[in-house]
């Protein structure tokens, strides 16, 4: 596998043009990223965007074998691939729109439970449980008052840390639709 020599740059070696945004079968002796992951080009590089935020690349070096360069090739493949993150980051847009709608329902009915447990746990700590055993009347009020409390975790999660991992995702699309293609000769026997 050779090494990324530029750092603006992520390099692919791939087989072939259509690994770029088809997932091949899984090859480990391959020199192709895309063979030994199992995943497209695409998909890897975005990945390799999305996990290395400080790393500024601004240009994606495609290897290709001999015989599938062609005239027009890396204008093409730009094109495509500028149009994949574009409607993938339509994708990831919807999904935030729809995240936010779902853990605004899902606060509202975890807001309900605690409000309930609460209630619950008050009952145990009232002139109403008096004749209980205290260790279990206790075990009981505390008990239904964190479980009211952890209701709410969910919905934090939803609305707060589920949009970074989409705006960190849309990020790096936006990176994608942003690097240069360049395509150069390379050799991909098995080692």
């Amino acid at each position: 596998m050779a090494p990324e020599l530029a750092p603006n740059s992520v390099l692919l070696p791939i087989g072939d043009i259509a690994q770029l945004f088809n997932p091949p079968r899984v090859n480990p002796l391959s020199s192709s990223l895309p063979e030994i992951l199992g995943t497209s080009g695409a998909e890897y590089v975005l990945h390799r965007l999305q996990t290395r935020r400080q790393v500024k690349a601004e240009m994606l070096r495609l290897t290709l074998p001999k015989d599938q360069l062609a005239s027009g090739l890396a204008e093409e493949t730009q094109r495509a691939l500028r149009r994949y993150a574009e409607y993938r980051i339509q994708e990831q847009q919807e999904l935030a729109r729809e995240t936010r709608r779902h853990g605004w329902r899902l606060t509202g009915v975890a807001f309900l439970l605690l409000a309930l447990f609460l209630a619950v746990s008050q009952l145990f700590a009232s002139e109403l449980t008096e004749w209980m055993r205290p260790l279990l009347r206790t075990t009981l009020e505390y008990g239904f008052e964190i479980i009211g409390w952890v209701m709410l975790w969910y919905p934090i999660e939803v609305l707060v840390f589920s949009p970074i991992a989409i705006r960190q995702r849309i990020e790096a699309l936006r990176r994608l639709t942003a690097l240069r293609v360049v395509i150069e000769p390379g050799d991909l026997s098995v080692q």
